[in-house]
């Protein structure tokens, strides 16, 4: 849907400011739901708010694509966040249900895998068949997941208690010192939503930018899908291990290193060389954030949706500075330019913190 979102609000008229709207628009409903779906989720069976989830994402994305005004679009996006906020929450503290405490990063690293290689490569084919068809095409295809979701997930589950299902990991987990200090789930969450915007300043900017020298949809999912893809080798690489503070500062460093070879680069070759930091970066900050929002006893479904409402609130804020900044000076790297300040000043507090290091020296591994 995101790949092909941006040039279909393009062809209706959309320019710097509106673009920089879109994610902005999503990000309200999610931040809504997100924390709402978690905390629900801790009262009620979790895989059929994901079921139901999933279809009301699909009815809003087949709308999408019938959409003939920006002004519809603009009112369509929320209600898209507003179905992925109860889906993802939960999805993420069912995980945790079922996971041993002592196999919980493993665990996640496998999931966060998984999901990778959904956005990514549903971002390049995405990329791929608008510039092969239409921005309203994919839109339509974007609505066919949610349904096969509802069909494939077990049905087994939808009528057991979330407490009865995870008491014995509530107890393995109660059993142990926490691993993660309030400090560092704090950073962990700035972290995540500080490189959730840079990714969001990408999908909304990128376009604009890519066409100023000469580029198109096709390079523009290559290049995003790329992203996606790096952060997938990154889950895959790291998720064995338990995060720490120093992913945290690795990841905001990263950022700042990928979003300049992405602004000074213009050949293909190079932006796809700034997709290497920049997959880093949100790899280390999401399984970071995860983790220590599901290492816990109880509240994880609260945790989670703290986690992902912070995430929505980076990944539609430096978009929309970015698209007022465009159009406030007429340049299309401007986006680019605000992202880049937000981050380092991010870069800054975690290094005074120390990336919140009070956890138990012998879990603090990377």
């Amino acid at each position: 849907m995101f790949a092909a979102l941006p040039f279909r609000a393009t062809e209706l008229g959309a320019g710097p400011v509106s673009l920089g709207l879109l994610p902005t628009l999503y990000a309200a409903g999610y931040m809504l739901s997100a924390s709402l779906g978690g905390r629900v989720s801790d009262r009620v069976p979790r895989l059929a708010l994901v079921r139901r989830a999933g279809l009301a994402f699909s009815v809003v994305a087949a709308s999408l694509a019938f959409a003939d005004r920006l002004g519809v679009l603009f009112a369509l996006l929320p209600l898209a966040g507003l179905a992925l906020g109860f889906y993802w929450s939960p999805l993420q503290a069912a995980l945790a249900d079922e996971a041993p405490a002592e196999d919980l990063s493993r665990s996640i690293g496998r999931f966060n895998v998984a999901w990778c290689l959904g956005k990514g490569s549903g971002i390049v084919f995405g990329g791929l068949l608008t510039a092969a068809f239409s921005p309203v095409a994919v839109l339509s295809c974007a609505a066919v997941p949610g349904v096969l979701i509802a069909l494939v997930l077990a049905r087994h589950r939808s009528s057991s208690e979330p407490a009865v299902a995870s008491r014995d990991v509530a107890s393995a987990f109660a059993s142990r010192p926490p691993r993660f200090s309030a400090t560092f789930l704090r950073l962990a969450w700035m972290t995540n939503a500080l490189a959730y915007g840079v990714v969001g300043t990408v999908n909304m900017h990128a376009p604009r930018l890519l066409r100023e020298q000469g580029g198109g949809p096709a390079e523009f999912g290559l290049v995003f899908g790329a992203v996606f893809l790096v952060q997938t080798l990154t889950f895959a690489a790291h998720g064995r291990r338990a995060t720490g503070p120093r992913a945290l500062l690795a990841s905001l460093a990263l950022a700042v290193v990928g979003l300049c070879v992405f602004v000074g680069s213009t050949s293909l070759g190079g932006r796809l060389l700034a997709t290497l930091p920049l997959g880093l970066a949100i790899g280390l900050a999401y399984h970071a954030s995860l983790q220590a929002s599901l290492d816990r006893a109880t509240g994880r479904g609260r945790a989670a949706g703290w986690h992902e409402t912070i995430l929505g609130a980076g990944s539609s804020t430096l978009p929309l500075l970015g698209g007022a900044a465009a159009s406030i000076t007429g340049r299309a790297a401007a986006p680019f330019g605000v992202a880049l300040g937000v981050v380092a000043t991010g870069a800054a507090i975690a290094a005074t913190l120390r990336g919140g290091r009070r956890v138990p020296a012998e879990e603090s591994r990377d």
